[in-house]
């Protein structure tokens, strides 16, 4: 029987506090290292994405594992931490070669999270791009 995974709501889209540990990091006073970190999330988490779905279609479990494993931690690393949540789900499940859970809801449910990650993420960097 396949479970149905959920995650905490109340968790905000990406946790400010996260995020500003980076940015008190690299300082704000040269924006274009911060703008390069958040260019990267986005490049890389949206080509990892897109080789889940690729993984799951081809039943490659060892891609999908290994995908949703570098997704969980650089989203954690920017704060992002319902759509680390889900790629830890995902990870287990495609560990499991999917036999234990609905690995296509569960991708499903992580590709919207990661659109909205992306989307808070994008509103960051425009803020970063003015200074």
């Amino acid at each position: 029987m396949a479970e149905h995974y959920t995650f905490d709501p109340a968790i905000p889209v990406i946790e400010s506090e996260i995020l500003e540990g980076i940015i008190e990091v690299f300082g704000v006073e040269d924006p274009t290292a911060i703008l390069d970190l958040i260019d990267t999330f986005l490049a890389e988490s949206t080509k990892q994405c897109d080789d889940m779905q690729r993984a799951l279609t081809m039943h490659d479990w060892t891609m999908l594992h290994r995908m949703a494993h570098s997704l969980k931690s650089s989203s954690a690393t920017f704060g992002a931490m319902r759509l680390s949540q889900i790629a830890a789900h995902l990870e287990q499940l495609a560990k499991a070669s999917c036999a234990n859970g609905d690995c296509a809801g569960v991708l499903s449910a992580l590709i919207v999270e990661h659109g909205m990650a992306c989307a808070a993420l994008n509103d960051e960097r425009a803020r970063f791009a003015t200074m």
